[in-house]
């Protein structure tokens, strides 16, 4: 007895792969630990309606039946991955192909407790806002794709940016199944304040008692007057004004505000949003970002993005770090620029009204392209990696992904290996400052949430010691370990390792050269390091390691609780699984 397949769409499908993809990767109710390859008999097998998998890989521990999980090999990121979007349920003997995203939660969460499966409940939802969300970024994307073709062309400099950052919003997360989800956003809500539609619209304002408000320098020349926001001038006495997101502005009734504070009447300041959404550009003043808290979820239910106040001072803290760094340092001076972020706000330490201004340095005729935009599709189908290898390397592939590595590997290992210092800047924050004239540079920005060895900064910078430690202890470390963990997930997973797959999944014949030109990279690095004298142990025992650190991230926040991992950041949550391709004599040696 078989059940005929539900349909499920082409973005539901996407997503259900994904979710199993990551299941497996994280090893979650022991999927990996207590599974087995094995071979289904042929009567449970007139129950899958596709092509035959490379193996199947056989559940039986769960108690709501056997799950036969369609499954290939992999050297990239997990051992073992999904190879559809679809599994088989055996119960009693019979057969059932089932393919849904909720389905499976509901499969993993059986017999859990009731928080737990509350959690697997709420993940179904985000899998659905999800693949609803992926819908509208194709119709944003076929309705902008004239445009697009701009991205690295278009002759004015803040455009080309806000474009790259366009084609980089219809490329998902390498990771996280559901990051398409903006929770949240209803449809009309993504049409008018998402980048997937390049939308202009205006900022809302609060006047509120300048006792209450907190700046860190004072606000920006182009800040609005009371007058400009329709409000009595003679409040300038009196109060200040905030901005606020329009989609945040009219859900502040849910929150406490400060009493005397006034909502003013009219909007000020239009504004285009940039890839991280709650990040806005104004029109008319394109060196300064905007960064707002917006009542959204992503990348999981628990990750609401608000302004935490802290980070205001912990960014600029590693701003000023870094700048120093790289003014100081003469392997660095030229590889990165920093964009200033000495200006931020807050009320009352609110994480709902609070902001941040970033000011980008004068262009010079830079492209900055965000390392989340390489993999992104152009209009005609190639990577916009291929398009910057045409532009800015004469065509030649092999220049741009050498010259990319080079400035990855060489500025990253030095930070970390040097001064102590290990980055959380991911595909979003990462943007590389490409000219006509010479090698591209790194501008960093956002980097509030860094790892730092204090002992090792000062004995490399002891002027460094005047500043004020980070408000947040989770920030300084006292070991290598955690240093070692961020540069691989996030430098080297997230912004290397995900790039090349990505591009290789259009070219596949690239795949192994480019790893042989990254594992050559890394080696060549670590031997400049240890030839000044610095110690590189750290990374050689990463990098010899059997497996590589992977960031576990749905088991962290999304389908398991802070209190059952233990872990103290839910985006910072490891597990030691991923293959290691530095110990692969096929990939070393493809060059």
């Amino acid at each position: 007895m078989t059940a005929r397949p539900r349909p499920v769409s082409t973005d539901e499908a996407y997503v259900a792969r994904r979710i199993v993809d990551c299941c497996l990767r994280e090893n979650l109710r022991g999927l990996i630990e207590h599974g087995r390859r094995a071979d289904p008999d042929a009567a449970l097998l007139r129950a899958w309606p596709h092509e035959a998998p490379p193996f199947w890989w056989r559940v039986t521990h769960l108690p709501g039946g056997t799950l036969w999980i369609p499954a290939e090999t992999r050297d990239y990121m997990q051992a073992i991955g999904t190879s559809s979007h679809g599994w088989l349920h055996e119960r009693d003997g019979i057969a059932r192909y089932e393919d849904a995203a909720a389905r499976w939660l509901e499969r993993l969460g059986e017999a859990l407790d009731d928080d737990t499966v509350a959690l697997h409940r709420q993940y179904a939802e985000e899998a659905a806002c999800a693949a609803a969300h992926r819908r509208l970024a194709r119709e944003g994307y076929a309705a902008h794709a004239g445009r697009l073709a701009f991205a690295l062309t278009h002759a004015d400099d803040a455009e080309r940016a806000l474009l790259c950052d366009q084609v980089a919003s219809y490329r998902d997360h390498p990771f996280y199944p559901t990051a398409r989800a903006k929770s949240g956003f209803g449809d009309d809500d993504l049409r008018t304040y998402a980048p997937e539609f390049a939308p202009t619209f205006a900022l809302c304002w609060l006047a509120v008692p300048k006792a209450s408000l907190t700046l860190t320098t004072p606000a920006p020349s182009f800040w609005p007057s009371m007058a400009d926001v329709g409000l009595p001038p003679g409040l300038e006495t009196t109060h200040a004004v905030l901005p606020v997101h329009p989609l945040t502005w009219d859900r502040l009734d849910a929150f406490e505000l400060p009493e005397g504070t006034l909502r003013a009447p009219d909007r000020f300041l239009s504004v285009r949003p940039t890839l991280s959404v709650r990040t806005v550009v104004p029109v008319a003043h394109t060196r300064h970002h905007v960064k707002l808290p917006l009542l959204m979820r992503t990348l999981g239910a628990l990750n609401l993005r608000l302004i935490k106040p802290s980070t205001i001072y912990d960014g600029h803290w590693f701003e000023r770090v870094l700048r120093h760094l790289g003014d100081t340092d003469p392997a660095l001076r030229g590889r990165y620029v920093h964009v200033d972020e000495s200006h931020g706000g807050h009320v009352d330490e609110a994480r709902h009204l609070a902001y941040i201004v970033r000011t980008y340095p004068a262009s010079q005729g830079e492209t900055p392209i965000p390392v989340a935009a390489f993999c992104a599709s152009m209009p005609d189908g190639r990577p916009l990696a291929l398009h910057v290898a045409d532009r800015f390397h004469g065509g030649d592939v092999s220049a741009w992904w050498s010259t990319y590595v080079a400035l990855m590997c060489d500025v990253h290992l030095r930070l970390w290996l040097q001064h102590g210092i290990a980055l959380e800047s991911n595909q979003q924050n990462a943007v590389l400052a490409y000219r006509p004239d010479g090698p591209p540079s790194l501008w960093m920005k956002d980097n509030d949430a860094a790892r730092v060895r204090l002992d090792r900064l000062y004995a490399t910078s002891p002027s460094l010691k005047h500043l004020d430690l980070p408000r947040d202890p989770r920030l300084s470390v006292d070991g290598d370990d955690a240093l070692a963990r961020m540069f691989c997930t996030i430098t080297l997973q997230l912004c290397l390792l995900a790039v090349l797959e990505g591009v290789a999944e259009r070219v596949p014949e690239w795949r192994r050269p480019f790893y042989a030109v990254l594992a050559d990279t890394l080696d060549r690095s670590l031997e400049t390091l240890a030839a000044e004298g610095i110690d590189v142990s750290p990374a050689r025992r990463l990098l010899d390691g059997e497996t590589l650190p992977v960031k576990y991230l749905l088991s962290a926040g999304s389908l398991l609780s802070k209190q059952a991992t233990g872990a103290a950041d839910i985006n910072k949550f490891y597990g030691d699984s991923g293959p290691n391709f530095m110990r692969d004599p096929a990939l070393r040696g493809a060059r």
